[in-house]
């Protein structure tokens, strides 16, 4: 059995770093794996991993072009399914199962794709992958038959992404440049439209808790195509206290040394889940709104709509988020609890061990048909 993992390009988002943990899982298991996409800064890490790439253009080309090269990749790579990962590779796997028999298994990460992608996908498919079961319910809505759909969560590398000492904050702290004695929070995410209000919100909150703390700051890592509206909204804001509070920074291929480096992390999706494998106490804020502290009382309804992303109990507010981060920041014993909580909670529940088996077993069921 050999799996091609398709996905528009190898960029660093919470997709693409689901797939080379998942490709790495399935690996492990002696099944060998190939990814097709555009070429991106995660394509070195692929490699290293053992995964075959296969570049494909950057030139806009017809969607029978795309379909025909990815036919052809196939064929040579003598690969028996494609797991599809977004919505550029959507359309282009399902018009390529509508005229082979090659298996095809989608993974549906987020609620932003358009309903005729994921009907579309859904006629030719042999499995949907939905990460929550939020995201699962919504799929039925659209009239998706429910056999079709399993709900696996995000896969997450323990080994990678594990509670560590004192001692490595403050070697982090040195490797990205941020102060030593400070009071940290880390956002990361995309910058793009669905999500700049997110970090809009953080940079306004930060203005509040650090009025009252002036040994606090936030750093925020996005790609730099979307980052001068946010950096203005920056400047204005430092201008305003003072002082350099409002750090804005590119997106690091290992995140975790940035989640090392902080006291809190603001994030949602795949950034809460690593949060909280590093030990880090977390805020979850995503597109559909506010999940706040991440703690027991409230673990199970965050996880059932992927901790912002995919559903959420209120709406986010700077009042809210600043609210939080000064009660974390504040009650530095509670916060290791909470950091507690939360690496025993990825390693009881999101371990890639257990995500990649489930999917190993779907592989193994739809190349049987």
């Amino acid at each position: 059995m050999r799996i091609l993992m398709l996905v528009r390009r190898l960029s660093i988002g919470g997709t693409e770093k689901y797939i080379l943990t998942l490709s790495r899982n399935i690996i492990s298991k002696g099944i060998p794996v190939g990814v097709a996409a555009k070429r991106g800064p995660l394509a070195s890490s692929f490699k290293r991993a053992g995964i075959t790439v296969h570049y494909l253009s950057s030139r806009k080309k017809t969607l029978m072009n795309r379909v025909s090269t990815l036919s052809s990749i196939i064929a040579k790579g003598k690969y028996n399914a494609v797991h599809a990962h977004d919505s550029s590779s959507f359309l282009q796997a399902a018009t390529l199962s509508s005229h082979t028999k090659v298996p095809l298994i989608a993974s549906v990460h987020g609620i932003y794709h358009k309903r005729s992608t994921l009907l579309k996908v859904a006629r030719t498919s042999n499995r949907l992958i939905a990460v929550s079961p939020r995201l699962k319910n919504w799929l039925v809505k659209l009239r998706i038959p429910a056999k079709k759909i399993r709900m696996i969560p995000n896969g997450i590398d323990t080994k990678i992404f594990h509670p560590a000492s004192n001692k490595y904050k403050y070697k982090y702290r040195k490797a990205l440049h941020l102060p030593r004695h400070a009071q940290i929070v880390v956002y990361a995410g995309r910058f793009s439209p669905d999500k700049y209000s997110i970090a809009k919100k953080v940079i306004l909150a930060a203005k509040h808790v650090a009025a009252s703390s002036p040994n606090f700051i936030v750093v925020l890592y996005g790609p730099r195509s979307r980052q001068p509206r946010l950096l203005r909204l920056a400047a204005q804001v430092n201008r305003r206290l003072g002082r350099h509070v409002v750090w804005i920074r590119p997106p690091l291929t290992n995140i975790q040394h940035a989640y090392y480096a902080a006291d809190v992390i603001v994030g949602t999706g795949r950034v809460a889940l690593e949060a909280m494998g590093c030990g880090r106490p977390v805020v979850a804020a995503g597109i559909a709104g506010y999940c706040g502290i991440m703690r027991p009382r409230n673990i199970t309804r965050s996880i059932q709509c992927h901790f912002g992303d995919h559903g959420a109990f209120v709406p986010i507010s700077v009042r809210r988020l600043s609210t939080d981060l000064k009660r974390i920041l504040h009650h530095p014993a509670q916060a290791r609890v909470l950091g507690k909580f939360g690496a025993a909670t990825v390693k009881r529940k999101f371990s890639i061990s257990k995500v990649g088996s489930r999917i190993s077993h779907i592989y193994r069921e739809v190349t049987s048909l």
